[in-house]
């Protein structure tokens, strides 16, 4: 009987990259557990990690390079090898880049994450602007509107050393669990909790405090507690006075919005936002936890996030121990991440509908209206399309996108495993899982681990790294990082941090780097913020720069998405919030593991009994949803924990996603993000 052996392996499957320990025998994972020796873990696996074993040996795994042999779309693929995929990808690359010029070639990357700063290097090197990410979609918008502010990327809590937390839309327990365990000590050494959700989660019931309001109103509600913070004094007048640009001209904008309004518009009761906001400012240190993109997923989401993110400094708890530090712990330098920069010599997709993405954020494009760009070949034709785990499911009516990707000349996509959206591509190559290559990992604290290979690629799979790398080479393209190889490229990684591959390969637990940047608060002190005005921004400076030919505001106004939208209410009366993470899902990955897929017969489309005893529906009913968009059907699941005349659905399958229920056109105009968490629908019986 062959001898078991532990491998540490950061699992892949959600952004929480929890560190597992892979049993393997006989060359096979044979089972897995979260690992105990590890900061930071308990021993503990949540329902996508412990189905790991059906992700790495999944039937649909891609495990060689294949090229498209039958009409553009028919799926007809055949067996090369990766010699004849580098020199076809090269050739066609190099081809399109002399006819057309490089810009006319898009370099996407979806989920994971890891390697994208090798990929925005290619991009650079081949000379396009438009690298581009599901970020296009999710995070960046909330990173924006913070800049927009605040002049640095988005800084977390310090739930540590809080005595209050404000969870904003984020559920943790389903979204990060890996955070659940601070969240339950401030519990028990008691401090105060505030939960704003529009459902009663798991994580709202510890709560002390829940704000059930209706998606996509945060902004009201955030200035209705400005205004209570404001108007009873309850705000930092020395760090307002030293440190916020606009502060008068929003202490006026925000006595528009009594609690007794916002109540109006959000549905919370107006005397508890008065307790919130009271319990916010009057019980610091204290830090909200902000959701990904829950609250920016609206037609008002940039302005709604900052209307939030204004709290903060509103109340002193900006870069603060237990407030909104910039930096709450030790940070350890490295080269690639935050190193690279988008290369910004031509105009990129998205710039002249989205400028403030581009005077914000220098390293990436804005591509949700990809597919228009593509079809109606504005602001130049794109003919190419490099794709590392793209996804037409990220994008609102995915069909439309699907459609666009047929009329490329090219189109390339490297993923684990195959899905619809490689089936339009002239090529396609199979991606490594994190079972199956090493991955140098940044840890908080300063800690770096290397998770390790646990088992030999399946089939002819590869380390994304590595497939860069090689087109790199493929295509002659000059940039001395991409000429390394897969080992030298890690190290490269590593050298700031003065720790080597052979450091982290005898200890697999992690290490903390040498080069260590202690944490550092009040900066502010030291050097002005990176705004126009060097000051917190509450009238911001770069939004105020597109007011007249664009329309921004400089304040965070509050513009209700049912009053601008244009779509007819009456038809389509209830609120459609999709997304929302169930603890088995993550967002289309996870439906091909029948392990997690089998705990829900269907698409279950969650509204309140009250709407359902309406229209005669009863659970568990055949039900057609539709919208100003599209339709899918699912099955009516009674849920008592969001409000009346709402439907609640989450995204990713593809035999019924939510997201062809949003139109294309129903943007954010700041951040171009579609509005999943806020849009229209009706819901009927099916016969």
């Amino acid at each position: 009987m062959s001898e078991k052996t532990i491998k540490k392996v950061r699992c892949n499957i959600c952004a929480s990259g929890c560190l597992m320990d892979a049993y393997v025998e006989d060359g096979k994972v044979v089972s897995v557990e979260g690992s105990k020796d590890t900061p930071m873990q308990n021993g503990g696996l949540c329902a996508k990690g412990a189905a790991s074993r059906q992700y790495l040996y999944n039937k649909d795994r891609i495990l060689y390079p294949m090229k498209q042999v039958g009409e553009k779309g028919s799926g007809k693929f055949e067996r090369i090898s990766w010699e004849e995929a580098y020199d076809a990808i090269a050739k066609k690359m190099l081809q399109i880049r002399e006819t057309y010029g490089p810009q006319s070639a898009v370099f996407y990357v979806g989920y994971p994450k890891w390697f994208r700063p090798a990929m925005l290097r290619l991009a650079n090197a081949y000379g396009s602007p438009n690298y581009c990410t599901e970020s296009s979609t999710c995070f960046q918008a909330s990173d924006l509107a913070w800049r927009a502010t605040y002049g640095n990327h988005i800084c977390f809590p310090d739930m540590m050393h809080a005595n209050t937390i404000m969870l904003w839309s984020s559920n943790l327990y389903h979204s990060n669990t890996p955070m659940t365990k601070g969240y339950r000590k401030l519990k028990e050494r008691g401090g105060k909790i505030i939960v704003v959700d529009p459902r009663k989660t798991v994580t709202a019931k510890d709560a002390d405090i829940h704000l059930q309001l209706i998606p996509g109103t945060d902004g009201a509600l955030a200035l209705a507690m400005a205004n209570v913070i404001i108007e009873e004094n309850l705000y930092d007048k020395e760090f307002v006075e030293k440190y916020v640009y606009g502060f008068e001209e929003y202490r006026k904008y925000v006595r528009e919005y009594s609690p007794e309004r916002a109540a109006e518009i959000t549905g919370v009761d107006a005397e508890l936002i008065r307790k919130a906001a009271r319990c916010y400012a009057g019980n610091g240190p204290a830090g909200i936890m902000f959701s990904v993109s829950t609250i920016v997923h609206n037609i008002n989401g940039v302005q709604n996030y900052r209307a939030v993110q204004s709290l903060i400094a509103l109340t002193g708890n900006y870069d603060i121990p237990g407030g909104n530090p910039s930096r709450p712990g030790p940070a350890v330098p490295l080269n690639e991440f935050g190193q690279v920069k988008r290369f910004n010599g031509i105009e990129a997709i998205g710039e002249k509908d989205f400028p403030v993405w581009f005077d914000l954020s220098c390293e990436e494009a804005q591509c949700t209206r990809l597919a228009d760009y593509i079809l109606q070949e504005d602001p130049y034709p794109i003919k190419a399309v490099l794709g590392f785990g793209l996804n037409h499911n990220m994008w609102p009516q995915p069909e439309y996108l699907q459609k666009a990707l047929k009329t490329l000349d090219f189109y390339v996509n490297v993923d684990i495993f195959y899905s619809e959206s490689c089936r339009m591509a002239d090529i396609i190559l199979p991606a490594a899982s994190s079972f199956e290559r090493d991955e140098v990992i940044r840890g908080r604290g300063g800690i770096l681990s290397l998770s390790e290979k646990a088992v030999e690629p399946l089939g002819e799979s590869k380390n994304d790294i590595e497939i860069i790398l090689d087109l790199a080479k493929a295509m002659k393209l000059e940039d001395p990082v991409l000429q390394l190889n897969l080992e030298e490229y890690m190290q490269y990684i590593l050298e700031p941090s003065g720790l080597t591959l052979k450091d982290l390969r005898e200890h697999p637990e992690g290490m903390k780097g040498k080069n260590v940047i202690p944490p550092e608060f009040k900066t502010y002190e030291k050097r002005p913020f990176n705004t126009p005005s060097g000051k917190v921004e509450f009238v911001s400076q770069a939004l105020n720069k597109y007011e007249k030919t664009y329309g921004y505001k400089g304040l965070p106004e509050y513009q209700d998405f049912r009053e601008i939208s244009e779509v007819d209410r009456e038809e389509y009366p209830f609120i459609l919030n999709t997304g929302s993470r169930k603890p088995q899902y993550f967002h289309s990955r996870t439906y091909r593991m029948s392990w997690l897929n089998d705990l829900e017969g269907s698409t279950l489309i969650e509204m309140h009994p009250e709407d359902a005893k309406k229209l005669s529906i009863n659970e568990k009913d055949p039900v057609l949803v539709s919208s100003p968009a599209g339709k899918i059907e699912g099955t009516a699941s009674f849920c008592v924990n969001g409000k009346q005349g709402m439907v609640n659905i989450y995204h990713g399958n593809q035999e019924a996603d939510a997201n062809e229920l949003i139109a294309r056109d129903y943007l954010d105009p700041i951040s171009g993000f579609p509005g999943y968490k806020s849009y229209f629908c009706k819901v009927e019986k099916r016969g």
